[in-house]
């Protein structure tokens, strides 16, 4: 299964992606390649199964001591070609940004998003689905990471949860889009996250289940 890590200082994922990269490198049926340019979206990206995408649809701009705007991240030929490969059959596994205030067609793709999480914290991530594919053998978790306060979809499949509030809240799940499969967590806010065994598992099986292995 090729394997394409789509890299970018956006939300920090580039001191994410080749740890991301080492370990799912180290599957035998995952063959990765990693790229810094999204140009890859419009080149390449019809050559390979999953797209593993963290640097997000838009980022952050504020001009003085103005108010902080959002531009995309993505021209509109590149979101499309990465619409358009999902709904085609191919797989996306969202992390982290990638689902941090976006816009309706990136909503509807990845069947949630955030735009507030409380301070970062330790806390347990909690299996909630572990007969899935993506969880099998996955065990409860510890991480220091963010909790985002998503809106989703009810069509979404929710694989694992944190408390905060009282109240447990999504931070993985998978849903359809077109003929292709999306995996999303949203954690990943910083590259420890991605050195937790059970963190790596998740991963790995998010993305053999996301190409339709």
């Amino acid at each position: 299964m090729k394997v394409l890590i789509l890299s970018g200082s956006n939300h920090g994922f580039d001191k994410s992606a080749p740890l991301i990269g080492d370990f799912l490198g180290a599957a035998d049926d995952l063959d990765i390649s990693l790229a810094d340019s999204k140009d890859a979206l419009t080149s390449s990206l019809d050559r390979f199964d999953v797209c593993v995408f963290g640097t997000g649809f838009t980022h952050a701009v504020r001009d003085g001591d103005g108010p902080v705007r959002w531009e995309a991240e993505l021209s509109p030929a590149q979101e499309d070609a990465l619409i358009g490969f999902v709904a085609d059959g191919k797989g996306l596994v969202g992390v982290h940004g990638t689902a941090w205030n976006v816009g309706e067609r990136a909503v509807s793709l990845l069947g949630g998003h955030a735009n507030w999480h409380p301070p970062g914290s330790t806390f347990t991530v909690n299996i909630a689905a572990g007969d899935h594919p993506i969880t099998d053998g996955v065990e409860d978790f510890e991480v220091e990471d963010e909790i985002y306060m998503s809106a989703w979809f009810p069509q979404i499949e929710i694989l694992a949860t944190a408390e905060w509030a009282d109240k447990q809240h999504p931070l993985a799940w998978t849903k359809s889009h077109g003929a292709g499969r999306v995996f999303y967590t949203a954690l990943g806010h910083g590259p420890d996250t991605f050195t937790r065994p059970n963190m790596q598992k998740l991963m790995t099986q998010g993305v053999r289940w996301a190409g339709g292995n």
